[in-house]
This record gives C-alpha cells, structure tokens and sequence, in this order.
C-alpha cells in the first residue's frame, strides 16, 4: 500500500544501550531458553547488538506451579553464579505474572517487580478471553502501590479500543512487544501495535524473546514510520528509567 512507502527499517546502530525489560532468558523454567548454554548464545548475541542490559522475567502462571518467587530466585543466583564470566552484558529479575487461578498466591509471596523501587510489576492475561476476576485481581494489586504493566496488549484478541482506553484510565501501563510491529504474532496483532504506537498508548517495550529463531529477520522485516521510530525511541528510554 501507499502509506508503506514511507515507511523504513530501524537505523543502525539502533539497539545500542538498550535495557531488554522482558525476556525469557532464564534457563529451563519456563518455554523460553532450555539450557545455560543457550541463554549464553542469546545473551552474546543482544550484547553484539548494542543491547547493554536485559531483564529476565519468567512465566508465573499455573502451567508452571513449581515458579515461585523463592524457586526462581535462586535458580536465578545459581545461573547467574555459574556462568557469570560468560555474561556479557547486565542482568536482573523480574516476572511476568498471568492473571490466573494461581495469580493470588504470587500476590500473597510478593512479585518479582520491573524496577528497582518495586512499583511496576508485569502482567498478562489469555489471548483469547479476559480472566473474569482480572479488574479485581489488578485492583489489589494497585491498592498495594503497585502499577501494573500490561504484557504485549496488541496480542490479546478480545480487547477492543474502548477496552484498550478503559485500562489507561485505570493507570494500567503498557508494553509493546518488539517482534509484533514485524508481524511475528499475526496481523491482527502487527496492525493493533502499529495503531497503539501512533497514539501514544504504549510505555515500555521489550523483546518477550523466547528463543533466538530468525531474530535477525524479524528485526529487518519491522517498518516505521518516523514518528513511529520517535515513539519507538521515547520507549526504549522509559525502559532505562526502570
């Protein structure tokens, strides 16, 4: 179409002292990275593209029960702690939290939160249905300080733009994932983070990077405009901020 005709690829050297603020990096406790060994390859791989710092935020939802905070603390320190001379780039914690069944006991054992003041904790839902307790689920959590971020909203297919604006009413942040402006979740989702990147809606934005398949393709297939490169930019710097 017309309009993609001014549209470009990211600029060189755009990931340079980036902050990655979901990835799932950690090896073996989620479906993202299977071994030490792969999480060393993928974290080569981002330092060679700039990127200065990654934060690893593993699945806590009921598909992975044995995810508690004190489990993946310390599979966390012992990864960290074997393989520290092979790490080339900043590391931290933190967890992406679906709003499920199991959410409530991850709330009551307190959240492995984005920032270091620990008022930002990331959060998902299904793609395909709202949890019916989500408003109330999110409701404590914000009554505890705590601001949620909203994990990839462009993926979830039942939300609307009403719904979209209903939750940055409620002070919900949002987080955009790289790979979807390239289409790597389908186009419903490609042209849904295009839109909410031109109106502002997002605040962070991360590689929710599970595996390191064609990343270097993905990358090059993505196209922006240069007020989409300007928001993309603006995200990237809030990420530092955390």
């Amino acid at each position: 179409m017309l309009f993609e005709l001014f549209k470009t690829k990211l600029p060189e050297g755009f990931f340079q002292g980036a902050f990655d603020m979901h990835s799932h990096l950690l090896p073996g406790v989620d479906d993202g990275f299977p071994t030490p060994e792969k999480t060393v390859e993928a974290l080569t791989f981002l330092h060679q593209q700039g990127v200065k710092a990654v934060k690893m935020t593993p699945h806590f939802m009921k598909d992975y029960l044995e995810n508690t905070r004190e489990t993946i603390e310390q599979k966390y320190k012992a990864f960290v702690s074997d393989r520290q001379a092979a790490i080339p780039l900043e590391l931290s914690l933190g967890g992406e939290y679906m709003l499920d069944s199991c959410f409530p006991d991850r709330f009551n054992e307190g959240f492995l939160t984005l920032d270091k003041a620990g008022t930002k904790v990331l959060c998902e839902t299904s793609y395909m249905m709202m949890e019916p307790r989500m408003r109330e689920m999110l409701y404590d959590v914000m009554l505890k300080g705590i601001q949620p971020v909203m994990a990839h909203p462009e993926r979830y297919q039942y939300a609307s733009k009403s719904l979209y604006h209903r939750w940055k009413q409620k002070d919900y942040l949002f987080q955009l994932n790289l790979f979807s402006l390239a289409g790597a979740y389908g186009e419903p989702a490609r042209a849904k983070a295009h839109q909410l990147l031109k109106e502002g809606m997002y605040d962070y934005v991360g590689s929710d990077l599970h595996r390191l398949d064609n990343i270097a393709d993905k990358v090059r297939a993505i196209r922006l405009s240069k007020k989409e490169i300007d928001a993309l930019l603006l995200l990237m710097e809030n990420n530092k901020a955390l």
